[in-house]
């Protein structure tokens, strides 16, 4: 008798990398300079530019990311017509001891990121929801979660992480421990050229 497959079907990417430099006196001057110029979240605080990448201080960080949001679309989504994603708003957080980011999603965006300027592995994690409701849920053994039974999964997030995962995906920062300020850029991004079949009457022109 051969022993059973699970396969993984439809899964959901979370695409990570890190930047392979340290952050200029300048990068980290203009992040902490921002600060002053926050609003308040649900849990937190950001910046009230909302096109932060477009500021010349960030652009490095813009190249790095660019290139990034091309390699996602070529390994992952690997389309057929000539398109490009572009990144949109980009905008700073800024999350101190008890405090939080709040649970949510990025309507109007195809891809998102958060890339991290400043965090602690040890203490520092972004977590992901499972979309949906599930009619039968049993009480799952905690010594065995998976990625089939578990409704969330976190990754620990150290300074220079960059993840990028589709934008209808739930995601949080669980309440804040640790000392340090944990300051992150988000991102979103949308398609830019001929999307979709003529012929099957799905062609959207961007």
């Amino acid at each position: 008798m051969s022993e059973p497959v699970i396969n993984n079907l439809f899964p959901t990417p979370i695409y990570t990398t890190k930047i392979n430099r340290g952050f200029t006196k300048q990068e980290l001057n203009f992040v902490q300079e921002q600060k002053k110029h926050c609003k308040n979240n649900t849990g937190n605080i950001n910046t009230k530019d909302n096109y932060i990448l477009n500021r010349k201080e960030f652009k490095n960080i813009k190249k790095f990311l660019d290139k990034h949001c091309k390699n996602y679309l070529d390994t992952i989504i690997c389309p057929k017509n000539n398109i490009q994603i572009y990144i949109t708003q980009s905008w700073l957080n800024y999350t101190e001891a008890d405090q939080y980011h709040h649970q949510h999603a990025h309507p109007n965006s195809v891809v998102s990121g958060v890339f991290y300027f400043d965090s602690d592995i040890k203490n520092d994690k972004i977590l992901f929801s499972k979309n949906g409701y599930q009619q039968i849920s049993p009480e799952i053994d905690k010594e065995k979660f998976n990625v089939w039974n578990s409704k969330s999964w976190f990754f620990a997030v150290e300074t220079g992480n960059l993840f990028m995962f589709p934008s209808s995906t739930t995601h949080q920062v669980e309440t804040k421990k640790g000392n340090n300020t944990r300051i992150s850029l988000a991102f979103n991004t949308f398609y830019k050229g001929t999307v979709g079949s003529n012929s099957d009457l799905t062609e959207l022109i961007l």
